[in-house]
């Protein structure tokens, strides 16, 4: 008797990307694959934010404890940190 396989079984779509971004203050977080829309959203609070690189689709679970993503591979992309309502970013630059 023939086995019931699924096929799609661990595939990945071709227009889901393997990963997303989750940026938090101290009072919001918010999550997804367009990072200029997360900070776009998060600067309008003028509060200090982090941006964090997440591995795996935003819509797996996975556990937040003290603000981190509990994913191996997840890091601090860039902290935006607001002084007298001016983001400073402590992300390095590059100059050419």
């Amino acid at each position: 008797m023939a086995e019931n396989i699924n096929m799609t079984e661990g595939l990945v779509p071709i227009n889901q990307p393997t990963f997303h971004f989750y940026v938090h203050n101290a009072f919001e977080w918010r999550m997804g694959d367009d990072l200029h829309a997360l900070m776009k959203a998060m600067d309008k609070h003028k509060q200090t934010y982090w941006v964090w690189f997440v591995p795996g689709w935003k819509e797996e679970p996975y556990e937040i404890a003290f603000y981190r993503p509990q994913v191996e591979g997840a890091f601090v992309l860039d902290m935006v940190e607001y002084k007298r309502s001016l983001a400073v970013s402590h992300r390095k630059r590059v100059t050419k």
